[in-house]
């Protein structure tokens, strides 16, 4: 791979700035704990209950949380210790340094764009099922979602491997913590990236914007004849779960994003900065928690180990000896 390095001796993997290492490591050590306990639970339950693979939903949901894992298990562990060492410590020598500063911020990047591309896949989904049902219903079958799942996986994929076979060149940034990946001196490349996430931005606008003009007049011919009620209800049902996830992943992205961008002509403090990392992966956390409320195959483990833990706990207490026995 032809990377484009500038730097000639360590000092560049040292930490610059007044952030306090330690404290922000921790914090996003927490991050990571967190998200993985709520991701592998999501997973978990999801693998058990084998029968809402039949759900092609059900597909893009569980994409969403591998990729969440990747970054619990990869990018969250790798920054938090170089957080807290105030050093990038992966290697011994300068090639080995950056080689695993770059692999670090492609993961970051993959993660990014393999979240906005499934989010359109379902949008594109969830359009399909409510303007074409039966069109949906003969189309989209489990095998269907798997192969496009797979698909987007090895696009970009393949995206973030093509400065090995020769387009574009990576460069690498690092100051306090996290390492990134930055083409400042691939112009062709960066507007590839850019037409990229905007073709998968464009997909979930324009079909969400569909899927909005359809339910709405949907629901009010259905509310006109049943009531107020069933149109609330509906509605509850129609937008909760991608509503509810495309506002988290807006929320957590768009502020990280916001300081980008803005950063291009002013010059924030490293706090700003570690504040939108802090928010934009609480997106691990707060995207299998919005799963698990609204997915009903999570909902109903989750009821159940309720009721077998206070079930247990019944058991337990009427198995006590009481003060008088004794």
């Amino acid at each position: 791979m032809d990377y484009n390095f500038t730097a000639t001796d360590l000092d560049n993997f040292t930490a610059t700035g007044s952030i306090n290492g330690p404290v922000l490591a921790a914090v996003f050590a927490v991050e990571a704990v967190v998200g993985f306990i709520a991701n592998i639970i999501v997973l978990s339950i999801t693998l058990y209950q084998r029968k809402s693979f039949r759900q092609p939903s059900t597909i893009f949901f569980t994409s969403l949380i591998l990729s969440n894992l990747l970054d619990a298990l990869v990018y969250l562990p790798m920054t938090t210790v170089a957080t807290g060492a105030e050093e990038w410590i992966f290697g011994s020598t300068f090639e080995v340094r950056r080689a695993t500063c770059v692999f670090s911020g492609i993961i970051n990047w993959f993660i990014i764009f393999i979240t906005v591309a499934v989010l359109a896949a379902i949008s594109f989904d969830k359009c399909l099922f409510i303007v074409k049902p039966h069109f949906y219903k003969r189309f989209m079958k489990p095998w269907v979602t798997l192969i496009i799942t797979v698909a987007l996986w090895l696009i970009v994929a393949l995206i973030f491997i093509l400065p090995s076979l020769g387009f574009g060149e990576y460069d690498y940034h690092f100051e306090y913590g996290p390492c990134y990946i930055t083409f400042k001196k691939n112009i062709a490349f960066v507007l590839f990236y850019i037409a990229t996430v905007l073709i998968f931005i464009i997909v979930i606008i324009v079909t969400s914007i569909w899927t909005f003009c359809f339910t709405r007049r949907f629901i009010r011919d259905q509310s006109a004849i049943a009531g107020e009620n069933v149109y609330h209800l509906k509605k509850m049902k129609l937008f909760g779960i991608f509503g509810s996830m495309l506002l988290a992943y807006g929320i957590c992205y768009g502020v990280s994003f916001t300081i980008g961008i803005v950063s291009l002509g002013v010059t924030f403090p490293h706090e700003v900065y570690a504040t939108g990392v802090f928010v934009f992966q609480f997106s691990i956390i707060a995207t299998p928690l919005i799963q698990s409320y609204f997915r009903p195959d999570i909902v109903d483990s989750l009821k159940s180990f309720k009721n077998f833990v206070y079930t247990q706990m019944k058991k337990l207490q009427y198995s006590l000896p009481t003060p008088s026995q004794t």
